[in-house]
């Protein structure tokens, strides 16, 4: 496999595309036009990958191109040199919403060629929380039952770190392949209102994403 299609293959697999049966080949199918890149939705400064297949099969110059509306002249970000299959890639960023476009001008007897456009929406951060077993009650020195807080980020980045804290426990683990990442503890006996919260890490050049406080409460149970 060549290097340009090997790296294709690696940014489908850690976007988790490959895992829905998308392919490098199947994603590049719809037209040797199109520009795929692995999200379409993309957070503030986040470097995404966007790649496609020359018609020509040859080494050439490929520019990657972008304009802020649907219409109007292209500005040119990078460029680079598609393998002798025609295979290219890029790693732009970009702060704002943009359409993008491969171009590649002409050489020697090879025609110049217009990418079709591609509209990469740049989205701002969200969570939404979940906190099971917000209230509870114990008797004395009786074990309380766990607490699980759920965070579920948008936009979705599998592998992305999550650090939470809270008056029970620190620690961190990753979003799964829907943006989710639960934490689940033991509140322990002491009666109160505590607080919990978490930060996703920055992510390729988006910033770091920290979430609203949630509260659990342990308080003691009454006996009628």
């Amino acid at each position: 496999m060549k290097p340009v299609r090997m790296l294709c293959a690696a940014i489908l697999a850690l976007t988790g595309l490959v895992a829905v049966g998308l392919t490098t080949e199947a994603a590049n199918a719809a037209s040797s036009k199109d520009l795929t890149v692995n999200y379409s939705q993309v957070m503030k400064s986040e470097t995404f990958f966007a790649y496609g297949e020359l018609s020509t099969n040859a080494v050439r110059t490929v520019r990657l191109q972008y304009r802020n509306s649907s219409s109007g002249p292209w500005t040119t970000k990078s460029s680079t040199t598609s393998d002798s299959e025609g295979y290219f890639g890029f790693s732009p960023s970009t702060t704002k919403t943009r359409y993008w476009r491969y171009y590649a001008p002409a050489s020697g007897s090879l025609a110049s060629i217009k990418g079709n456009p591609r509209k990469v929406t740049v989205v701002a951060q969200k969570v939404s929380i979940d906190v099971v077993r917000k209230t509870q009650c114990h008797f004395g020195a009786n074990p309380t039952s766990d607490v699980t807080v759920t965070f579920d980020f948008y936009p979705n980045r599998v592998g992305r770190q999550v650090n939470f804290a809270s008056s029970a426990i620190d620690t961190n683990d990753y979003q799964d392949s829907s943006g989710k990442v639960s934490f689940r503890f033991n509140p322990g006996t002491t009666n109160g209102t505590f607080d919990a919260a978490a930060s996703a890490e920055s992510f390729y050049g988006a910033s770091s994403f920290a979430t609203p406080v949630v509260h659990y409460s342990i308080t003691s149970c009454q006996i009628l």
